[in-house]
């Protein structure tokens, strides 16, 4: 099945990284039965979007074969949500705000709506266009997901400060399960804000294996945006597939 709809493969000028949300989920959620359910039916989102598949792919196409593997995981996560503990809510962050900076530039480009330079290459197939019809908060959804500032992640990374204005946390050994595996924010010397933010997302199961790398920059005083989504997605039984999407807001 998957030889004929790898034969259907085509990269479009529609092609963004919107499509490319679906590969990361909330890591506060990513424990959850559901979630795993979820991921399943983002994974036929994927082929029809990113790959080119358009309709080849029925829903629920990765869903049926996997559903009795699926349900003993969703009723013992059901029992580790129950034992979250509330005061965990009140503490305190120890981890830069990415979300919420990412969610001011999602605001402002929204209300801007600046034309983007945009290439997008999936399997050295490219496509370059030029528009300001863009939904930000599915372009940049990824950058908001790389957030770990949550309390459950409290203790799974490791925090360096080579100097100053950059912040550099690394996903401890005991953490492997944890989607973000680095996170890195360069504040900008003036404004103290964000100028640079590079991330590392990876998952790996029997389903499906993927790795992204994320790169966002906006220098102060400046509307010039420049960001970057690279990796590679792997489903079981199909050929590994390489992505990249660029943007640059002038």
């Amino acid at each position: 099945m998957f030889s004929v709809l790898c034969s259907r493969f085509r990269v479009s000028d529609s092609t963004s990284a919107e499509t490319l949300n679906g590969q990361v989920n909330n890591q506060e959620k990513s424990i959850t039965g559901a979630n795993l359910v979820q991921k399943l039916v983002r994974q036929t989102d994927f082929l029809k979007n990113v790959l080119g598949f358009g309709n080849a792919v029925p829903s629920g196409y990765l869903l049926y074969p996997t559903m009795r593997a699926v349900l003993p995981v969703f009723l013992s996560c059901l029992l580790l949500t129950a034992c979250t503990n509330p005061a965990e809510q009140d503490l305190p962050p120890v981890y830069y705000d990415v979300a919420g900076f990412m969610n001011k530039q999602i605001d402002d480009l929204s209300a801007r709506k600046p034309a983007v330079q945009k290439s997008v290459s999936v399997d050295n197939k490219q496509s370059r266009q030029t528009t300001a019809d863009i939904n930000w908060s599915r372009e940049l959804g990824l950058f908001t997901q790389a957030d770990i500032n949550k309390p459950a992640l409290r203790n799974s990374y490791q925090t360096e400060r080579p100097d100053s204005l950059t912040y550099i946390y690394t996903l401890k050994p005991t953490e492997e399960r944890l989607t973000v595996r680095s996170l890195t924010v360069q504040l900008a010397e003036i404004t103290r804000k964000p100028q640079r933010i590079e991330a590392v997302l990876q998952t790996d199961n029997p389903l499906y294996t993927s790795e992204r790398h994320l790169f966002f920059e906006r220098k102060p005083g400046s509307e010039s945006i420049h960001y970057t989504i690279t990796g590679f997605q792997k489903l079981a039984y199909a050929t590994k597939r390489d992505f990249m999407v660029e943007g640059r807001v002038k």
